[in-house]
């Protein structure tokens, strides 16, 4: 294996380790149940506080999310890295720039189609 693909594969697996670290630590946090919380009769809870802990629960939620989705990715370009299949855009077979590649490793398109793609999702 080239000393580039050796780099390229201690870089992206250090940065999937990271990402299961972080989820982990997500997961070890008491799990919430969202949805409107039941406020007592009397009025004695503080909706400021209780909109507060519901937000909070949300945007951990949308967290958990989005390092679980990257994870993915990451598992998938390690593959690509093995499979020699890395760096090629999955659109149009061509090389993905090494910039953008640095930039986003997960990358799977090259910057035209990444751009074509987000010109039709646009529209």
């Amino acid at each position: 294996m080239p000393l580039a693909n050796r780099s390229l594969l201690k870089d992206l697996g250090r940065e999937e380790r990271e990402i299961r670290r972080r989820i982990s630590a997500l997961r070890r946090q008491p799990h919430r149940r969202f949805g409107i919380p039941d406020l007592p009769a009397d009025g004695s809870t503080n909706v400021f506080e209780t909109a507060l802990g519901t937000s909070a629960e949300q945007h951990e939620e949308v967290v958990r999310r989005r390092l679980a989705d990257k994870s993915r990715a990451l598992a998938e370009a390690l593959e690509q890295v093995r499979e020699g299949r890395y760096g090629l855009c999955q659109a149009c077979g061509c090389r993905i720039p090494r910039r953008r590649l640095q930039a986003l490793p997960t990358a799977t398109l090259c910057v035209t189609c990444q751009e074509q793609r987000e010109v039709a999702h646009a529209a």
